[in-house]
């Protein structure tokens, strides 16, 4: 009965399903900030956000109609840090990447001749790749600590621009802000970010059926 259910499920999907395929690419800025809780539960005052890259790759299909899309695929973040505590003369520094693996949606909200706007939300898991903390004149490797070294799940929601320059290419503008979840045991940190990215849009395949249905 279970199977019946998924192959009625399935069906739905792709009877809505208009073909269309695409590859994205982005690069962009990130905003981003640190919240840090030490082994006592108080906050590390003082931190300032700074300002670091990151590419994606990632992979859009449509679902319903032209409505509803999928997304799905990888990136590579850089987040960091900065603070000092005068108190007691210590400067420190975070700098880490990370490779994420994430999945989502983009909701089409409106279309013109040539520009298209969504909105857009994904979940994320992502690993650390490299990392250091400095503090004072002394670098300490991220991938020993464990709020550092465990799997980071990252929540983000945004929008999109998207201008079509022909019928298999478009570029866009993205802007998303990011909450990650919170990591380490003894000590804890959550990340907060706010991206914004320029990249292209490829089409694959489009069902021209389907397309003209849409139009």
């Amino acid at each position: 009965m279970k199977k019946i259910y998924i192959l009625l499920i399935l069906s739905t999907v792709f009877s809505f399903h208009s073909f269309s395929q695409e590859i994205t690419m982005e690069t962009g800025v990130s905003f981003t900030s640190f919240e840090f809780k030490n082994s006592q539960g108080n906050e590390l005052d003082n931190l300032l956000p700074t300002t670091k890259n990151f590419i994606s790759l990632a992979y859009r299909q449509n679902v319903l109609k032209d409505i509803l899309h999928l997304v799905g695929g990888l990136s590579l973040n850089q987040y960091g840090a900065v603070g000092s505590d005068d108190s007691v003369n210590l400067y420190y520094q975070w700098d880490t990447s990370y490779l994420g693996v994430f999945i989502g949606v983009d909701i089409k909200v409106f279309k013109t001749n040539k520009m298209t706007f969504y909105l857009r939300g994904t979940t994320a898991s992502e690993f650390i790749l490299q990392g250091t903390q400095t503090l004072n004149n002394q670098v300490i490797n991220l991938k020993k600590l464990d709020y550092f070294n465990n799997p980071t799940f990252f929540f983000r929601a945004g929008a999109i621009i998207e201008y079509h320059v022909s019928e298999t290419f478009s570029i866009f503008t993205q802007y998303k802000y990011g909450k990650s979840s919170e990591n380490g045991k003894s000590e804890k940190l959550k990340y907060k970010s706010h991206d914004i990215g320029l990249g292209l849009v490829v089409k694959l395949f489009t069902n021209s059926t389907s397309e003209d249905n849409n139009k």
